[in-house]
């Protein structure tokens, strides 16, 4: 039996949504003997981890041992006193999930300098990083021949509650944690709530009062609206695949705009609130006429083994194989 890759994780303290997708992929990669982990100091959601957690001493021992370390940017903070005492940059990958949040995304001024290098802060690329670590994972644009995408995935917990043999009797769920940035999120929930309430279609738009209740929604639900919020990603998007439903999303830009990866038959597309309209008239007439469950189970199965957070993590260690960092 192959030997498990040994990973090392300097992990931001704080809440942040690809660090969890991350470490989420290591705890099940684990449990399957892939690889074996740690991390640099507590984490801030409900993980199994509380083994996994090493001293500084003992961080550093398990670090010169490891065949990579992952280096967690969160959106506002990374571990950067260990990175730098630790120093093996050699095997160091830095996973960047920052964003330029709220409005900034649309912001041209913003993109304008970002690119020019003018902007190195809140939700830019960290230049530094680039040129230290042996790869640059990011969940956001820009992407270039040394920025390699990795946006979140289909954590464990998004599933927990979905039966793929279990009938759904919800037609949509649109719910949002907040939607002031962009307004898009707003707008297209007060449409959504027009239309089925015209057409007799049944939807749930109220905020949940915990996540397990909206997972339980979204596992009886067809279909799922998503809007980016801060940032190009977005966790409700994965969410809703996770629980194989149809998707109608804000146009794709987590990618390479050539990029082929998330092209599913169950995806629609919409750029305006136009297009919002249009797709909704689509799918509402596919629920009454042609919906037919049992038809998306196989895209579903390619859909988690191409991006669940065991697919994300099996990314990276691929890609380092390839570019020689991890030598076995």
């Amino acid at each position: 039996m192959e030997k498990p890759i040994r990973i090392a994780i300097i992990n931001p303290r704080e809440a942040d949504g690809l660090a969890r997708t991350v470490v989420d992929g290591c705890i099940s990669l684990s449990r399957l003997g892939t690889i074996d982990f740690c991390l640099s100091q507590p984490f801030d959601y409900s993980l199994d981890v509380a083994d996994k957690v090493f001293g500084e001493n003992d961080f550093k021992d398990y670090a010169i041992g490891a065949d990579i370390i992952f280096y967690i940017n969160a959106k506002r903070s990374a571990d950067d006193s260990t990175a730098n005492r630790l120093a093996m940059w050699h095997k160091t990958v830095y996973v960047d999930g920052g964003e330029v949040g709220k409005n900034r995304r649309y912001d041209f001024t913003v993109q304008k300098e970002i690119l020019f290098g003018e902007n190195i802060g809140f939700g830019a690329p960290n230049p530094e990083m680039v040129a230290k670590c042996k790869l640059y994972f990011r969940r956001e644009k820009p992407y270039s021949f040394d920025i390699i995408p990795l946006p979140f995935g289909i954590e464990t917990r998004y599933v927990s509650s979905f039966d793929i043999n279990k009938k759904k009797d919800i037609d949509f769920v649109c719910i949002f944690g907040q939607d002031e940035y962009p307004l898009m999120r707003r707008f297209a929930r007060e449409r959504l709530e027009a239309f089925c309430a015209k057409n007799d279609f049944s939807c749930y738009t109220k905020k949940t009062s915990t996540p397990q209740e909206f997972y339980s929604l979204l596992a009886r639900s067809k279909v799922g609206i998503s809007v980016g919020g801060g940032g190009y990603d977005t966790m409700r998007f994965w969410e809703i695949l996770g629980n194989n439903c149809l998707l109608l999303t804000e146009r794709l830009d987590i990618y390479e705009p050539d990029s082929k990866r998330l092209d599913y038959k169950r995806i629609w597309q919409f750029n305006n609130l136009f297009d919002f309209d249009y797709y909704l008239e689509k799918i509402g007439k596919i629920l009454k006429e042609n919906y037919k469950e049992d038809e998306l189970k196989e895209e579903y199965v390619k859909i988690m083994q191409e991006h669940s957070s065991e697919a994300r993590v099996m990314e990276i260690i691929n890609i380092c194989r390839e570019k020689g960092v991890i030598k076995s």
